[in-house]
């Protein structure tokens, strides 16, 4: 008020819906309460917004806005039927786009079905709070909007997840107060061993058996998972660890999924380490 005051629109008629304002004089002003964030423009009316004024003063941590066809893309690549989960009201199934009135104006919403034939329209600028329900849609019960067990289950799923963040907080911190023995190759073995393999190692490959060389000598316990595509020598990788704990004097157990599979590796490790002080069975 003491803004519009200071430029002499303290006066200004007060409606209460767009409705009214489109009824306003050409040149009339008008001031409105509605549940706007920014403003707009038709061929009758021009809305001007609190925050197109005073910006960043009204929102201080302002944000990205998404343009109209940002909303209506995301939710044209949903598909009437499709099982969908509302952040607040649980599994429904959407059935389509619909233009509803709100506020006086037409409003662009995904209409989504619940359980005992309760219905949501959810403007399309609240797209972030749907996602999908995934796959296995088949077995997919509806809630109830206004129900609380969508509720429930979020507040059991959030103490099952806080549970098992804690339980890993504590098994890292156990693994990091345990020790192993440091396993350092010599390096005149290692070397020939290395040598025997025909290829010359990716970067990637070459990175992942440095990690491993490294997590075998700090004297903890190693923790580590690689991961790659058929063919991108995963298995040299196992092998030049197997080396150094096996000369040791550890054992070492190679399991894999498949028959087919361990033969494979048995031939691998078989002729890798022959001539070596290492029977492989």
């Amino acid at each position: 008020g003491q803004i519009l005051a200071e430029h002499h629109l303290g006066n200004l008629k007060q409606v209460a819906t767009l409705a009214e304002a489109e009824k306003l004089e050409p040149g009339q002003a008008a001031l409105a309460v509605l549940p706007l964030e920014s403003g707009f423009e038709t061929e009758k009316l021009v809305v001007v917004a609190e925050q197109d004024i005073l910006g960043d003063r009204l929102i201080r941590r302002s944000k990205r806005k998404k343009r109209p066809s940002d909303f209506i893309a995301e939710a044209s690549a949903l598909s009437a039927g499709d099982i969908v989960v509302h952040a607040d009201h649980g599994i429904g199934r959407f059935i389509g786009l619909r233009t509803i009135e709100a506020v006086g104006a037409p409003h662009d919403c995904l209409e989504i079905h619940y359980a005992g034939d309760d219905r949501l329209f959810l403007p399309v600028e609240n797209i972030e709070l749907l996602s999908r329900y995934g796959s296995d849609t088949a077995e997919a019960t509806l809630d109830k909007l206004g129900g609380g067990a969508w509720q429930s289950r979020k507040a059991r799923l959030k103490k099952r997840l806080l549970d098992m963040a804690g339980q890993l907080i504590r098994i890292a911190a156990e693994r990091q107060m345990r020790s192993a023995p440091p396993l350092v190759p010599a390096e005149g073995l290692y070397g020939e061993f290395a040598a025997r393999f025909p290829y010359e190692e990716t970067d990637d490959q070459q990175t992942a058996i440095d990690s491993v060389r490294d997590d075998l000598a700090a004297g903890k316990p190693m923790d580590r998972l690689i991961c790659g595509d058929v063919g991108f020598g995963k298995t040299e990788v196992a092998l030049r660890a197997a080396f150094i704990a096996a000369m040791e004097g550890f054992q070492v157990a190679v399991v894999v999924p498949t028959t087919l599979l361990s033969r494979q590796h048995f031939k691998t490790f078989s002729q890798r380490f022959s001539g070596l002080p290492i029977r492989v069975g």
